[in-house]
C-alpha cells in the first residue's frame, strides 16, 4: 500500500501558565541504567480533523499541574538523571497529514503495511546535555 505523510507543523507546547523552576531528582529505580529507555507507542483514535488543536490546548493546560513532563532529562557526571524544569520546557508536537484513512489500513491491525518511523516525530530539538521527555505526532487525513 502506498503511504504518504507530510508533517505540516512542528511546535514546542509549553504550559499555559507559569510553573515552578526546579530541578527534580529521580528515584533510585529511575537511575538504574538498564531501565533507561524511551517507549515508542502509537495510539489510534477516530476523532475529527480538529483533534490536533484540541490536543495541543489540552496539553498546555495539563502541563501546568504536570510540569515535569515538559522538563528535560539531564544526566549528571555521576550517572544520575534529573528532570530540569528550568526554562526551555515543553512537549515536542508535530501535526501531520496523510493520504490514507484508518479504515484503509485496517486501524493498524497490520503495522507492517505502514512505515513505522513516519508515524513518529522528526526533527526533535536537541540540547547538548538534556533530552525532551515527551514527543508527540498527530496525523490526520
Amino acid at each position: 500500500m502506498a503511504f504518504s505523510l507530510t508533517r505540516v507543523n512542528r511546535v514546542l507546547i509549553q504550559p499555559c501558565e507559569p510553573t515552578p523552576s526546579v530541578v527534580l531528582d529521580l528515584s533510585l529505580i529511575d537511575n538504574i541504567p538498564v531501565l533507561r529507555c524511551f517507549t515508542r507507542t502509537i495510539y489510534v483514535f477516530t476523532h475529527g480533523p480538529d483533534a490536533a488543536r484540541v490536543i495541543r490546548e489540552a496539553l498546555a493546560k495539563a502541563l501546568v499541574s504536570y510540569y515535569p513532563l515538559s522538563g528535560r532529562l539531564k544526566e549528571l557526571n555521576q550517572g544520575k538523571i534529573q528532570i530540569d524544569c528550568t526554562g526551555k520546557t515543553g512537549i515536542w508536537f508535530v501535526d501531520a497529514v496523510t493520504d490514507v484513512t484508518l479504515e484503509s489500513v485496517g486501524y493498524f491491525d497490520n503495522l507492517m503495511e505502514i512505515p513505522y518511523d513516519d508515524l513518529l516525530t522528526d526533527q526533535i530539538p536537541k540540547d547538548d546535555d538534556a533530552e525532551l521527555l515527551v514527543q508527540m505526532q498527530v496525523s490526520f487525513n
